[in-house]
């Protein structure tokens, strides 16, 4: 399985020129399955506060529209959807009908409405068996089974702050379960990038620069 970890070089809040750094992204990719970091659309909301997550949802529902995905590949994307009228913070499989809401929203996302999802479902793609965990998932990681699992996809937006905790954590996660873990996040004025592979014996990341981390299991 060829797997692509898309990390774009974003201008926080400004969705219709992060729409284009993430396409060239997507044409320049040789994986089967194309992953965006949390939020890559607008910037994290932990950053903007203010942000009306009502206008975020209806235009990056809009540009995820105009996304041009080559036949045969499938992209993740992470942004806030609304489904029966609840927010929630999700990861969707384009083209198809399959999606991980966020099973544990962090505070701030709490405060502005969003809820959380139930469960973190298994994905079977390409012969491999995968969870995908978002942002504050990795926090309760010891009660998520990961049984039969290849790999584990975590959806995130490292920052120079948090980079060394979260990778702390997810050493601790490699080293119980035994399995890789791909690490998607961005770069803007806040997020320094390092989407990264991790096994137990090696840790393989990009620099602070957009660009593709192409990873065959």
């Amino acid at each position: 399985m060829k797997i692509s970890l898309l990390q774009p070089k974003i201008e926080r809040g400004n969705i219709e020129s992060n729409i284009n750094s993430i396409q060239q992204l997507i044409d320049k990719s040789r994986g089967e399955l194309l992953v965006l970091p949390e939020y890559a659309f607008t910037g994290s909301l932990t950053l903007e506060s203010n942000a009306d997550i009502n206008k975020w949802t209806v235009e990056t529902d809009l540009v995820k529209k105009k996304l041009n995905l080559p036949e045969g590949k499938i992209l993740l994307v992470n942004s806030i959807v609304k489904i029966e009228d609840t927010f929630y913070n999700c990861c969707e499989f384009l083209p198809f009908d399959m999606k991980q809401i966020k099973v544990y929203p962090d505070d701030i996302e709490k405060m502005r409405g969003i809820k959380a999802g139930k469960e973190h479902e298994t994905f079977h793609m390409f012969n491999k068996r995968f969870k995908v965990l978002i942002c504050m998932d990795l926090k309760y990681w010891s009660s998520i089974k990961t049984n039969g699992e290849d790999f584990i996809l975590f959806i995130f937006h490292f920052t120079k702050e948090n980079y060394e905790s979260r990778i702390m954590e997810l050493k601790a996660f490699i080293k119980d379960r035994n399995i890789p873990v791909l690490a998607s996040s961005l770069v803007s004025d806040k997020n320094n990038g390092f989407s990264t592979y991790m096994d137990k014996d090696r840790i393989i990341s990009l620099s602070d620069s957009d660009g593709i981390l192409e990873v065959e299991l």
